[in-house]
């Protein structure tokens, strides 16, 4: 009996030392590994201001420059750099986007501009605006900063969309589990294909009704949420169940800990990947999670520029679990049926002995 409980209480310490030891190594100690930055201006200008930059912030940072704070709103606006900072801006610059919720500025402000866009991940935008802080303040400058894509009223912690997409992914991998757990090989593949893309559109229509219409958290159009919702369902899902043909009843430990324990830190939705060590920022394209916050924050703030990656990695994962899990069955089916036929076939008699 200690033996038995013992085993079975295995599971829940290593789901614990997994969700520990991964969180805790990836997030402890955020820094930032190449966060894109850039300068605007003449190079007469721009040069000195960023070789002191460079010198000063390392690896931290790369920089980047362009002649003209237009180009500089265009980096921002597409997302291609963090923060861009305009040391000599012309009284227009001063007024595009909206003024920084976040960032104290003075009533009046002069000086140098600073454009973010915190839609991208506020985290991301304090730490790419924190050079420039940091400059403005020894150069006893006012920095203003302008949010060219400012976040929504309705989600000023920059958490709804990280927090519909961690639901979508519990959905997907759980529904796997339990459905593996309860029936075993009692259902059938198609049955099983069946019974996720039902709950799928199930789970992705519960999803958009709590975080959009009952709460006002996540907005952007319904059909676009709702595709999303169930890519991700079905990418998770199959994934599942094809891991489920090794693990049996622990499946749930690999599925948790490749989806979520993983696939949280890489997707940067909680910190900015330029933050985590270097074999998470490896896993950032690769893991469901990143598509399905990318999706959503996408459809939320961007109106769904560059989506199609996103639902293409979806959907590649639910293609690549089906296939993986077809190839599979079909191996195993054909050695236990060549184990049959053998077990069938009559042994050969040693011939009798003969009479002396």
């Amino acid at each position: 009996m200690p033996r038995a409980i013992a085993r079975v209480l295995l599971f829940p310490l290593a789901m614990a030392a997994l969700l520990v030891g991964i969180y805790t190594a990836a997030m402890h100690a955020p820094t930032p590994h190449h966060l894109k930055i850039a300068v605007a201006g003449p190079p007469a200008q721009t040069d000195p201001l960023t070789s002191s930059l460079r010198r000063t912030l390392g690896d931290a940072y790369d920089i980047s420059t362009v002649t003209t704070s237009k180009e500089a709103r265009q980096l921002v606006a597409h997302r291609t750099v963090a923060a861009a900072y305009v040391p000599a801006p012309a009284p227009a610059d001063r007024s595009a986007g909206t003024a920084s919720r976040t960032f104290a500025q003075p009533p009046h402000p002069d000086g140098p501009v600073l454009y973010v866009a915190s839609a991208a991940g506020a985290t991301r935008v304090g730490m790419a605006a924190l050079p420039f802080q940091n400059a403005a303040v020894h150069q006893r400058q006012f920095l203003q900063v302008r949010d060219l894509v400012p976040l929504s009223t309705d989600d000023t912690s920059d958490t709804s969309t990280m927090y519909a997409a961690i639901g979508l992914t519990l959905a997907g991998y759980l529904s796997a589990v339990m459905l593996s757990t309860v029936f075993g090989t009692g259902l059938t593949r198609r049955r099983t294909v069946a019974a996720l893309a039902a709950f799928g559109a199930v789970a992705a229509l519960a999803v958009w009704l709590i975080t959009g219409p009952i709460l006002g958290a996540v907005h952007g159009p319904a059909p676009a949420i709702l595709v999303t919702g169930w890519l991700t369902v079905m990418a998770v899902g199959l994934a599942t169940v094809f891991l489920s043909r090794f693990c049996g009843r622990m499946t749930a430990l690999p599925a948790v800990g490749i989806f979520m324990f993983l696939g949280m830190p890489a997707s940067g939705a909680a910190l900015p990947i330029e933050t985590m060590p270097a074999p998470i920022r490896a896993l950032h394209d690769l893991l469901p999670l990143t598509s399905t916050s990318g999706s959503l924050r996408q459809i939320m703030y961007f109106d769904s520029d560059g989506i199609a990656r996103y639902w293409l990695t979806l959907a590649l994962w639910a293609l690549a679990g089906l296939a993986l899990t077809l190839a599979y069955d079909a191996l195993k089916g054909r050695r236990v049926s060549r184990r049959n036929e053998t077990a069938a076939v009559p042994r050969q008699t040693a011939e009798p002995a003969l009479s002396r």
